[in-house]
């Protein structure tokens, strides 16, 4: 018996709960779709789609609720926009999509990117500490100019020959 993924149509072995492409619950037949009665209304598509990335299924996936979470509506369809993904397996299809946002909230998006990109700057600052030219690079105690090691630490330095 295998399970089957309702969003690429993969077939997986029965031990298989998850499909790997796209990372949704497998089932056990192919009618056994997952019912759609909860949405009460259909989602319209996005006006004037601009393409944001294309990638893995699990990638799109992760960067649309990122972008659900700031209030910013995005669709993961077909890459080029309106391309057929039948007849594709699940390494060609996942190459072949792509997520898009709204022209309207292309500033939005730059402006969340940017918020990221601040964040993670920041972090990786945090961890790179710098320290004046006449203290140890490893634990920042001043340390004389020849000094063959730290007296603080014990880092050695390495002599230079200055020609």
């Amino acid at each position: 018996m295998f399970k089957h993924c309702h969003s690429c149509g993969g077939e997986f072995q029965s031990w298989v709960d998850e499909c790997p492409d796209c990372r949704v619950p497998l089932h056990a037949a192919p009618a056994e779709a997952p019912s759609t009665a909860a949405r009460s209304e259909p989602i319209a598509p996005l006006e004037n789609p601009v393409l944001l990335k294309v990638g893995e299924p699990w990638e799109l996936r992760e960067i649309a609720e990122s972008l659900q979470e700031q209030g910013i509506s995005s669709q993961i369809d077909s890459y080029p926009l309106g391309g057929s993904l039948k007849g594709a397996g699940s390494r060609a299809q996942a190459a072949r999509l792509a997520i898009y946002v709204a022209a309207a909230d292309v500033a939005a998006v730059r402006e969340f990117t940017d918020e990221l990109a601040a964040v993670a700057r920041s972090e990786a600052g945090a961890e790179a500490v710098t320290h004046g030219p006449d203290a140890c690079p490893a634990c920042g105690e001043p340390t004389p100019e020849n000094a063959p090691s730290c007296a603080a630490c014990g880092l050695e330095f390495p002599e230079v020959n200055v020609d």
